[in-house]
């Protein structure tokens, strides 16, 4: 390690950024819901090559924002899996000392 460099980990800290995260997708996911309502009231009236045109760009798009909320509820869910693991160790380490 290059100089004097800490790692502090508190469960607390641990437990609030997966709950940040999981939050945050689920604002993500509002805004989307809000903007793709707008977005088919005006589309819902196009035919022909705009509509088609529209319905690959929105399924490229649908296919794109599935990705961002599935990364984030895999990286809370890691989050919380890394910090039940880190308490597992840290219970380990505090037996050595009993």
């Amino acid at each position: 390690m290059a100089g004097d460099q800490n790692l502090r980990v508190t469960y607390g800290a641990l437990e609030q950024t997966a709950a940040d995260i999981e939050r945050a997708a689920k604002e993500l996911q509002a805004e989307l819901d809000k903007i793709w309502g707008a977005v088919k009231r005006v589309s819902d009236s196009w035919e022909g090559e705009a509509h088609q045109a529209f319905q690959a760009a929105e399924r490229q798009w649908n296919t794109r924002a599935s990705h961002i909320q599935s990364t984030l509820h895999e990286v809370s869910a890691k989050i919380r899996a890394g910090s039940a693991d880190y308490r597992t160790t840290d219970r380990k380490a505090a037996g050595f000392f009993q």
